[in-house]
């Protein structure tokens, strides 16, 4: 009877760490780390993450992390994001994703539910952004929600208003206030400085954390005046250096997303 309880006690409690386990750090450069029952733990390529981990990353770092379902997210520098609620079934055909970005950037490519029974969000302190599989980037710049849609179409609101949505190409933001701008479409210039935030391709590994870090990069926070852009020259001019570090992704619902 005990050998019985004993194995019935490991099976649960096996079951209940496979269900913690959310998904991994893919790259890690510089430093990055992750608070986990209020311990910190530094991460580096193949750690484990869990649900309630909170997510850092320090000055000229950069985490690109998959999860479980086949999202792929990058943090930019000075990052902060939780993982509140993570809610998938065996056949991925429905989900319920909750992120929180406390502060900075993350560039996100949400892999697409096999059913309509999908809710996926990245909240700020003032806003939420709310997909069925796509690719946009969330930056908190002084207090402000903006949000860029790189491939499909991001829900934008606060809660107390009516949301918008914000199709590829385009951008909108939420001011510390709570006021929800215009959807406008994203120059090449408005849209580099962020890709940039988030790159984590390109050249040698940062330098650690002990040496002067480059000062960050300044994610605007307003349009420039209405033009008309040219968003598919700055996705290709961007060669692999920004958020395009995503390809192959499927939005026939099998969710397939693949990094470079």
């Amino acid at each position: 009877m005990a050998a019985i309880i004993c194995l019935f006690l490991a099976a649960a409690l096996g079951g209940a760490l496979a269900a913690a386990f959310v998904g991994q750090t893919v790259k890690v450069l510089g430093d990055v780390r992750v608070t986990r029952d209020g311990a910190d733990m530094t991460v580096g390529p193949g750690t484990a993450l869990q649900l309630g981990d909170v997510i850092k990353t320090g000055a000229g770092a950069r985490l690109r992390l998959r999860f479980v379902d086949g999202s792929i997210l990058t943090l930019g520098e000075n990052t902060t994001l939780s993982i509140d609620i993570f809610a998938i079934d065996g056949t991925n055909s429905s989900r319920t994703v909750i992120l929180t970005l406390v502060d900075g950037i993350v560039n996100a490519a949400a892999a697409k539910s096999g059913e309509n029974k999908f809710d996926y969000q990245i909240k700020t302190a003032n806003a939420y952004s709310a997909v069925r599989g796509t690719k946009w980037i969330v930056a908190t710049p002084n207090g402000a929600t903006n949000v860029y849609v790189l491939n499909g179409q991001v829900e934008l609101g606060t809660g107390a208003s009516q949301p918008v949505l914000i199709p590829a190409g385009n951008w909108g933001s939420v001011d510390a206030q709570g006021q929800i701008s215009p959807v406008a479409p994203t120059t090449p210039e408005l849209l580099q400085p962020v890709l940039d935030a988030t790159s984590d391709t390109g050249g040698a590994a940062l330098p650690p954390a002990t040496t002067p870090s480059p000062p960050p990069v300044q994610v605007p926070s307003n349009p420039p005046p209405n033009q008309n852009p040219d968003y598919q020259r700055a996705l290709k001019n961007n060669n692999g250096r920004g958020g395009g570090n995503y390809s192959g992704s499927d939005h026939s619902g099998k969710g397939g997303y693949s990094t470079n």
